[in-house]
């Protein structure tokens, strides 16, 4: 029992110390751990030689593996060549993992360790961080900050910075142009994506650079049209030295000289007012702009002498063909395009065909800005800003180019106004015309809408009093023909049957009196019907309250209307209330209703009739007896307007008669 339960104990333990984050005792294997791993953190216990110590107390080591750093730490006095015992914990760092020291030990003193000999290749890799390096090149130019002095090292291949400890930059002036050897800390400035953007050496002191060979003297003066041409006895990246007259000066950027007719870019961070016109000696390093040769890290002396620098006029074919690159031109040319951003003013300018940037800074708030459309003449440095190189050639050639105005009052030169019809103006105009276009059309169709409107209106009219004047005209000939032959014919009956002796005669005499009767009260309510005088304007329900009037006598009649009631045709309003009229008739006649309920439905499209009684009913599948027409002309009248009719009835139940037209 004991021992398993040490066996267990012994696998637990085991386990524990599997998980565990094992002891770190190299360099090697700190550079080895992610920034993830390095977080957790790892115990790191590693001796190491002190080869940099900062001011704010951040610590470079090395040991024989490989190189890092403790975290900055002023509670321990350390110094560089010391050897060391450090004890402490993992933590991510910036680009290489580093330790949080807990426990500092001096084991020795002593000096650094001999520095590798890398290239700028080597030191842009990042795989030499924080390692004791040398390297060798040529100092090119030394800048004062606060508290401390950058040192600007050229290697061949590119270029970098060096960092002192401290900031005696008298001591260093005289370095510019020298060839020199320099130990120190391999570093460089990270980006948050753990990258390394550019490296620079970190120096303990000014002692860490020797001097391999002196700064040559002051050199004489180079033409500017000689510069990076090809010279058996010249000597590769040291300075030069070119006299001309300022043209330009940005400060902080660069100055324009002109020297025998030929333009230069001399970069330089100097902050000195440089007046154009003023003669400078330009002592700096010739190397390539976008397309002719600049000097770099340069200073620029005054000689106290003046010249004349009147811009080169130049036409587009020379402006292109980069022969007035850096160079003070007058073009004159079109404003295509204005913006301005803050203090920058940019022009879009086009002339013979091709177009080409100007730009003012800085330009005052205050200066007038050129219009869209203007002829300007400018006055400005012309700086190639693009190059192409054809195929199968050597030769390259310019691209594009841009102007740098140097101020907007002297340099910007308006020759001739822009038209009043600008494109802005234009398309303006063209907006409005375009509107009242629309406003017009959109008039016409309305005028046209209201012409259909009211052609329909006037034909509707027409065919109404033209089908009032036709039904008079045919009630007047029945009136005065048939309507009065039968008044005459029963006046005759009626006379014969008076005087008949014989009592069959006279009956059937009587029969026949009765029955031309009928024949006339059917003729005068055709004629009635014919002389409808009911105004067409008068609703459809107050026209069939009139109609049923005189049928419904000493019965109760309801007439109402639903929905909207919209103007109706005169042959559906006909159409309708002849049906009405007929409902109601066959209501009161063959069911003895006594109480008729006549509705109107009116839709956006339809217009619906509901004529419903509580009179005796009938079967609607009893065949219509002989001479029974009313329901046959009700259904007939539904069909001639494209609509539908339903009858329904039952025995004792009454009559419901639906009819529903389209309008």
């Amino acid at each position: 029992m004991a021992a398993r339960v040490l066996a267990f104990l012994a696998a637990a333990l085991l386990a524990h110390a599997q998980d565990a984050p094992r002891l770190l005792t190299t360099a090697r294997e700190l550079r080895a751990l992610s920034a993830d791993e390095a977080k957790l953190p790892h115990p790191v216990r590693l001796r190491a030689i002190v080869t940099l110590v900062e001011a704010n107390g951040t610590t470079f080591l090395r040991d024989e593996t490989g190189a890092t750093f403790i975290r900055a730490q002023t509670r321990f006095q350390l110094h560089s060549g010391q050897r060391i015992e450090v004890e402490g914990d993992t933590f991510p760092g910036l680009y290489v993992t580093g330790i949080v020291p807990g426990k500092v030990t001096v084991l020795a003193e002593g000096e650094p360790p001999a520095p590798l000999a890398l290239s700028y290749e080597q030191l842009a890799s990042g795989q030499f961080h924080y390692e004791w390096i040398e390297v060798r090149g040529i100092v090119r130019a030394v800048t004062a900050m606060a508290d401390y002095s950058v040192i600007k090292l050229a290697l061949g291949d590119g270029a970098i910075e060096l960092y002192p400890v401290t900031s005696d930059v008298e001591s260093a002036a005289p370095l510019v142009d020298a060839t020199v050897r320099v130990a120190g800390i391999a570093a460089g400035f990270i980006n948050d994506r753990r990258q390394l953007v550019s490296p620079h050496l970190r120096l303990r002191s000014l002692a860490d650079i020797a001097v391999l060979e002196p700064a040559p003297a002051e050199p004489s003066i180079t033409p500017a049209a000689e510069l990076l041409r090809f010279a058996p006895g010249g000597r590769a990246g040291h300075r030069v030295k070119v006299r001309g007259t300022v043209m330009h000066h940005e400060p902080g950027i660069a100055v324009y000289l002109r020297d025998a007719g030929q333009g230069l870019r001399v970069r330089t961070t100097s902050r000195d007012d440089f007046t154009p016109g003023e003669v400078v000696d330009a002592l700096g390093f010739p190397v390539m702009g976008t397309f002719s040769a600049e000097l770099a890290d340069a200073v620029a002396l005054r000689t106290g002498e003046t010249g004349d620098i009147p811009p080169a006029d130049a036409s587009m074919k020379d402006l292109l063909s980069g022969r007035h690159d850096a160079d003070l031109v007058r073009v004159e040319a079109d404003v295509r395009d204005v913006v301005r951003e803050g203090e920058r003013l940019a022009l879009a300018m086009q002339a013979e065909g091709a177009v080409f940037l100007a730009t003012v800074h800085p330009c005052p708030p205050d200066a007038a800005v050129p219009s869209i459309g203007a002829r300007l003449r400018l006055t400005g440095i012309c700086r190639v800003a693009e190059t192409t190189q054809p195929a199968r050639s050597f030769n390259t050639r310019a691209g594009t180019f841009e102007l740098l105005v140097r101020s907007p009052g002297s340099d910007i030169e308006v020759l001739r106004r822009p038209p009043w019809w600008t494109a802005q103006r234009l398309a303006i105009a063209t907006s409005a015309l375009l509107a009242l276009v629309l406003l017009a059309l959109a008039w016409v169709a309305l005028l046209r809408r209201q012409v259909l409107r009211q052609t329909a209106l006037i034909r509707s009219q027409v065919e109404v009093v033209a089908v009032a004047d036709e039904r008079q005209r045919i009630a007047r000939e029945f009136h005065d023909t048939l309507e009065q032959e039968l008044v005459g014919v029963s006046l005759r009956l009626d006379a014969a049957a008076t005087r008949a002796e014989d009592s069959t005669l006279r009956d059937l005499l009587m029969a026949t009196h009765r029955l031309v009767q009928q024949l006339q009260a059917g003729a005068r309510s055709f004629v009635w019907n014919l002389r409808d005088a009911t105004d067409a304007a008068q609703p459809l329900a107050s026209a069939i309250s009139a109609a049923v009037a005189n049928l419904t006598a000493g019965r109760q009649v309801e007439v109402r209307s639903t929905g909207e009631a919209h103007r109706v045709p005169a042959a559906i309003r006909h159409e309708l209330l002849r049906v009405a009229q007929e409902a109601t008739t066959n209501a009161v006649k063959h069911g003895g209703a006594q109480h008729i309920a006549i509705t109107l439905e009116f839709t956006d499209n339809t217009a619906g009739l509901r004529v419903h009684d509580d009179g005796a009913g009938c079967d609607p599948e009893t065949p219509v007896p002989p001479g029974h027409f009313g329901l046959i002309g009700m259904r007939e009248r539904v069909q001639k307007l494209g609509g539908t009719f339903v009858f329904r009835s039952a025995p004792g139940t009454g009559t419901t008669v639906e009819v529903a037209v389209p309008l």
